[in-house]
């Protein structure tokens, strides 16, 4: 299977479902202790033009928002995407077998009102950037990066327009993806590394987008503790990220084939590699040449029994629907999909607490005791 195969391409390929389905909550998984507010903003880039686009436009993107709470005064069910996309991954996902309406009848329980001030963050949360996989709305990790959140993280993944397969702006634009090659990788790669580092300048110089994304958040632009994860694609891109901006850190690389001068550059800062079943250095070169270019701190981990979308909210998304099991292993893999996502909010935030907290590795510990079906390879 590609590394870089759209999530949905192999699922569809399988899905032979009933035509209906019933309201369903993702719930959160992982170590819970926030409450979580989320939110979706657009963002424009006047400084730079489209490269896909090819019309003159300036490059936009949209970003969602994961803040947690330490006293919400009032819950509700957010649909877990916006009506116009969940229609249109249902028409995508349907014509494969997918219930129509199952995107449209997934929500996630979330926050909207404070009952005060987040007065326990008497220091800044640290900050977590996630970048999803080619062809992959940043929505359908959704339910993961709220788990995360929940664990006590600011939380903002982007949408990279034309490299996912659907990108809805709030004015209802749908901008949806196109093919690209092998060789316009890396240009994919460096396109989503300026979105990236775009959205981080923002963040440290304007106090309104800090106050969309974090409603009350009360330590406006101080973001010096950021961290970066991504899944496939999306974990190249981390690497990348990292190259380029040096405040970044530390990296979590989910899955993801490396890409571009990281190979050879290497990083002197913490950075995970997480693959799937057989997914190490001995079966992926590009990781097998940027490890010893890893100067920092770093860990290698197999997850035995998963396949490549089980880094997504997809394993979770069927296993909560109860159609897990009319997929081939190939798909998500023979983890249980609540399981997974577990696994993987637990490795995710362990190293973070890592990174920003306890500077040990007890939890990283920890969980290979709770999920043996993880390998450390290295």
């Amino acid at each position: 299977m590609a590394p870089f195969l759209p999530l949905w391409v192999a699922a569809l390929q399988v899905l032979t479902l009933s035509s209906t389905v019933s309201a369903t909550r993702l719930p959160i998984v992982g170590p819970v202790h926030f409450d979580v507010i989320t939110t979706s903003v657009p963002l424009t880039d006047a400084n730079r033009l489209d490269p896909f686009a090819k019309d003159g436009r300036s490059r936009s993107i949209m970003a969602s928002g994961y803040y947690p709470v330490s006293a919400c005064r009032r819950k509700h069910q957010e649909p877990y995407m916006p009506t116009k996309l969940a229609s249109l991954q249902d028409k995508k996902f349907g014509a494969y077998g997918l219930p129509n309406g199952t995107f449209g009848s997934l929500t996630l329980e979330t926050c909207d009102k404070i009952a005060k001030s987040n007065s326990c963050f008497s220091k800044p949360l640290p900050l977590v950037l996630f970048s999803g996989a080619l062809g992959t709305s940043r929505l359908l990790y959704n339910s993961m990066l709220q788990s995360v959140a929940a664990a006590g993280y600011l939380v903002i993944s982007v949408d990279h327009p034309y490299d996912a397969d659907f990108v809805e702006f709030p004015d209802g634009t749908v901008i949806t993806g196109v093919d690209i090659s092998d060789e316009e990788l890396e240009s994919a790669l460096t396109t989503r590394v300026e979105d990236i580092a775009f959205l981080y300048q923002q963040l440290g110089g304007n106090s309104s987008l800090t106050d969309h994304f974090f409603p009350g958040y009360p330590h406006r632009h101080r973001f010096a503790h950021t961290a970066i994860v991504g899944h496939s694609f999306g974990g190249a891109a981390a690497a990348a990220a990292m190259l380029q901006i040096p405040s970044l850190r530390g990296g979590m690389n989910l899955d993801g084939t490396m890409f571009g001068p990281v190979i050879t550059a290497g990083l002197d800062r913490p950075f995970v590699l997480l693959g799937h079943d057989n997914k190490t250095q001995e079966t992926d070169p590009s990781w097998k040449a940027t490890w010893p270019r890893l100067t920092g701190w770093k860990k290698e981990y197999e997850v035995r029994g998963s396949e490549h979308y089980g880094f997504s909210d997809l394993p979770l998304i069927t296993s909560v629907l109860g159609f897990q099991k009319q997929l081939p292993n190939q798909v998500l893999g023979s983890v249980e999909g609540r399981r997974m996502m577990k696994l993987t909010v637990t490795y995710v935030t362990a190293f973070l607490d890592f990174l920003f907290k306890s500077g040990s590795e007890t939890k990283l510990e920890h969980a290979s005791k709770d999920f043996p079906e993880v390998v450390q390879v290295a």
